[in-house]
């Protein structure tokens, strides 16, 4: 409880929160010797200065969101007062914006999301999660945002941003299908292109797209960038991007030789149906709205994928209507990206790569395959990591320093619960 200036209870409005920092327990800085580190110490100093860190956001945020109680706004505009942010700028030498996005952030998390801030006391999360957890929830009603928090809480920060991120849209398209599908909509009428000038006589040239449309793009002008070069070219890849978008938009290519553009869409059955609103999944991309799946599968060429009723896990992937191993589908299927710790790099531009090596009597097959981009692909072959693979795709990586992480294929949609049939009415006594 706090105490209100005429000394009467004013309720705490984000309710007791976790615990300040002990600043007689806190890490003493001047006190550590950097030099005489070794490696591991100084990976576990990164770890205990991250998490105490998280500790300090999260009493921050519990004292912007106090702040913003005390000065309540006279209006429905905004949960704080017009001029609150002023005071907040002149503190802590901030612009009124980022102070007004900071208290805003605050409000948020300290009402709608107390799970989130004690896994930011606790040191589960950073602060870029906390902010995707309230970018991402903002549209919903505060029982689907807590629903989407616990469903994404449960297992923890993620290996990066981009994998948390994927598990929060996930989740809302889950949760809140029909709204999903609304905001789709609404921000696909926005699509736009976009130019900005830059210095040294460069300018950035953007466009605003649906997710499918932005990927079949991507990757033909990455399968045209690939052909384009040979042995004495000394441009990098995006170099050659860049070159092949410009000759495309300018007229100068000629389509002489057409590449085939494979844009991968996973949709449960039940979706396609029409019985289900379980959201897709786009390769490269993570989940979609059902709807949007559902129109993509309209004009798609089917192959079959089987994934485990329990986990989620690819099992087997069908021959394709274009000859290609069905086994090395069935990898990046399953694995959807590079899957060292923290990479995103979509698994269709990444190599196969055998755990144990095929001249090393590896076998070809799901337990001993994994798709890594070129530069963990030859990290592993460096010999300073080693990996190990389960059957259901869960990597299992050593450190030179002998840590260990452990990286899981995110599970494709779940299906709906089997609806269950109302129970036998009991006959009416006599």
């Amino acid at each position: 409880m706090f105490e209100s200036s005429d000394g009467c209870a004013d309720p705490d409005p984000v309710g007791p929160g976790p615990a300040s920092p002990d600043p007689a327990t806190a890490l003493d800085l001047d006190g550590v010797d950097i030099e005489g580190l070794d490696a591991s110490t100084c990976l576990t100093l990164m770890a205990t200065i991250t998490r105490q860190r998280a500790a300090l956001d999260a009493v921050m945020l519990r004292a912007q969101g106090r702040f913003a109680h005390l000065r309540p706004e006279t209006g429905p505009q905004r949960p704080f007062g017009e001029f609150a942010p002023d005071e907040v700028a002149a503190e802590l030498d901030l612009s009124y914006h980022a102070a007004a996005t900071q208290l805003a952030l605050a409000h948020a998390v300290t009402h709608r999301l107390p799970a989130t801030l004690a896994a930011l006391a606790a040191g589960i999360l950073d602060l870029g999660r906390v902010r995707a957890v309230a970018d991402a929830t903002e549209p919903l009603s505060d029982a689907h945002a807590a629903a989407v928090e616990a469903r994404v809480l449960a297992h923890g920060g993620r290996a990066s941003h981009a994998a948390f991120r994927q598990a929060l849209r996930r989740a809302v398209l889950a949760i809140d299908p029909d709204g999903a599908t609304q905001r789709h909509e609404l921000q696909r009428r926005g699509r736009r292109v976009g130019l900005q000038s830059l210095e040294e006589g460069m300018a950035e040239l953007s466009a605003f797209l649906a997710a499918p449309d932005a990927q079949a793009a991507y990757q033909r002008i990455d399968a045209l960038a690939r052909r384009a070069g040979d042995a004495q070219d000394v441009r990098s890849m995006d170099e050659r991007r860049a070159d092949v978008l410009t000759d495309i938009l300018l007229g100068r290519h000629r389509d002489d030789d057409p590449v085939r553009v494979e844009v991968g869409v996973l949709i449960p059955l039940g979706t396609l149906a029409g019985l289900a609103d379980t959201p897709g999944e786009l390769a490269g991309y993570g989940p979609i709205p059902a709807g949007l799946a559902r129109d993509l599968a309209a004009n798609a060429t089917w192959r079959r994928l089987l994934t485990d009723p329990v986990d989620g896990h690819v099992v087997d992937v069908g021959r394709r209507r274009f000859p290609s191993p069905a086994l090395a589908r069935q990898i990046r299927a399953r694995d959807w990206v590079c899957r060292f710790p923290g990479c995103r790099t979509p698994a269709t531009i990444c190599d196969l790569d055998h755990v144990r090596a095929y001249t090393a009597g590896g076998t070809t097959e799901a337990a001993n395959l994994l798709t890594l981009c070129r530069h963990h692909h030859r990290l592993k072959h460096d010999g300073t990591w080693t990996v190990e693979v389960t059957e259901t795709g869960t990597a299992t990586w050593t450190s030179p320093e002998l840590r260990v992480y452990q990286t899981e294929p995110e599970p494709h949609p779940e299906p709906p619960p089997t609806p269950q049939p109302d129970p036998e009415p009991e006959p009416p006594p006599f």
